[in-house]
């Protein structure tokens, strides 16, 4: 009996990167071209087989294209779902090309009072195999308290445990998965364990048994690319193992250090370091220092990168980490984490203080026990929506308000204003009132002076 054990191929990743996308999907059909010349009896993909649950269909094209080759050569394969392809409460990708018989799914659940029961599957070398996938929740851990643990040990051998899920004593220092199981969770008396979801290569044993992971095939994130010593599978013959390495193209990382240069300086050393031949190579270029004066957009990156690209096959350029003494950093403060929290959402708040926070309490939830990863983006949208249309809800009252009360303290002036006129015009009709008094006793007195004279009076005057 004679098997190849991968698994994380997670085709369909760098979507917005086509070199790195086919780069990807080249790793693949490398692995699976070894494999009908090793003349293998069956293939296992342990999880991840693809990215997401509905890939582009022009990675899934040439998926088939490559898994049929494999399987017109009468070799079997066998796959489970990782934590990337399965979906919660929708069909996915794998259940669509299992029902071609392209591959065989070994996950088939039954529940009995005992606990959970894989159902075995016998390949045509005898070997039974069983599976459990992965979810990358709580609810993983509670599948595998849950085995009938009695039952998986009383399967006949030679047998096979495949799995997709973070063994806690095997998972590296960077990896906080909150979820992974531990050794003793596994059922015993298996003579194989074939793992994924950890992306780097890692043998270990249970008892005497192999468990065993066998690594990403090329990657699946630019973090994987750079910290990745080694990419391939195993093959297994008889039990026993041996890497298989897949190599695609080189990867030339390079950290160049800005401490005690000027821009111009650091701009000379990346156009020197750009003049090189980096053919059949994925550069992965990190700038990081202090910069002892300019700015950093004084630094032509954009030729560096073109220069590079000449003759590279990619480059990850990362900036993240060099900074400049021209910037000042300002600090923030605060008593307690709230207070902290705050102040910085008020400096950052372009629409209001409350929402900020809201939406941040919203983006940083982790998903329900139990939801899948498009039930989690739709929990997540829907809720981000619901406060987007408060905000505009309060935002269009506040107006409406705003205008109100604008519309109110015209209406106030324009009383003012008339009442003003009236005023002025009422100190008019005084003034004119008064005159034609003035006038009228002026009259009078004309009046009166004549009918003295003419009567024979005198003027007092």
């Amino acid at each position: 009996m004679k098997f190849a054990h991968m698994a994380d191929a997670h085709l369909g990743a760098f979507s917005k990167n086509p070199v790195l996308r086919d780069l990807n999907l080249e790793a693949f059909e490398k692995a699976m071209r070894t494999c009908i010349g090793e003349n293998v009896d069956f293939i296992i993909i342990a999880g991840d087989l693809f990215h997401n649950p509905i890939p582009d269909m022009s990675v899934v094209k040439r998926a088939v294209e490559i898994m049929k080759n494999v399987v017109d050569k009468g070799i079997r394969i066998y796959t489970i779902y990782g934590s990337h392809d399965f979906s919660l409460g929708s069909t996915s990708l794998l259940d669509v090309l299992a029902s071609t018989g392209l591959f065989r799914k070994i996950v088939n659940l039954k529940n009995t009072e005992n606990g959970i029961r894989p159902q075995e599957i016998i390949d045509e070398t005898g070997v039974r195999l069983v599976g459990l996938s992965g979810l990358s929740s709580s609810q993983e851990v509670h599948y595998f308290e849950a085995l009938d643990r009695k039952y998986l040990e009383s399967i006949p051998n030679p047998k096979i445990f495949v799995f997709h899920t973070t063994i806690e004593e095997l998972k590296p220092q960077y990896i906080a998965d909150k979820h992974a199981v531990p050794k003793s969770l596994l059922p015993k008396g298996f003579d194989y364990y074939a793992g994924g979801h950890l992306h780097e290569r890692i043998e270990s044993k249970i008892g005497d048994a192999p468990l065993i992971y066998p690594g990403a095939l090329f990657g699946a994130t630019y973090n994987d690319l750079n910290i990745l010593k080694e990419r391939g599978f195993f093959i297994i013959e008889d039990f026993k193992l041996r890497f298989v390495k897949v190599s695609i193209c080189e990867f030339e990382k390079k950290v160049i250090n800005a401490n005690g240069l000027s821009a111009e300086q650091l701009n000379q050393e990346l156009l020197t370091y750009a003049s090189q031949n980096f053919e059949n190579k994925v550069v992965i270029l990190k700038i990081q220092g202090e910069l002892r004066s300019g700015k950093i957009g004084d630094i032509d990156l954009h030729t560096i990168r073109e220069k590079i690209k000449e003759t590279a096959l990619d480059l990850l350029l990362n900036t993240y980490a060099l900074r400049t003494k021209e910037v000042e950093v300002k600090g923030v403060v605060g008593k307690t984490k709230n207070e902290i929290e705050n102040r910085i959402f008020e400096r950052i708040s372009l629409h209001g203080l409350n929402f900020t926070r809201e939406l941040f309490h919203i983006l940083k939830e982790g998903p329900p026990e139990g939801m899948g990863k498009r039930d989690f983006e739709n929990l997540l949208w829907s809720k981000t929506w619901n406060l987007i249309q408060g905000m505009l809800s309060y935002r269009e009252k506040e107006k409406e308000k705003a205008e109100g009360e604008k519309m109110k303290i015209e209406g106030e002036k324009k009383e003012e204003r008339e009442d003003e006129t009236l005023t002025i015009e009422n100190i008019g009709e005084t003034e004119k009132l008064d005159t034609d008094r003035k006038k009228e006793r002026k009259q009078s007195g004309r009046v009166k002076q004549l009918s003295l004279i003419e009567w024979g009076g005198e003027d007092d005057n």
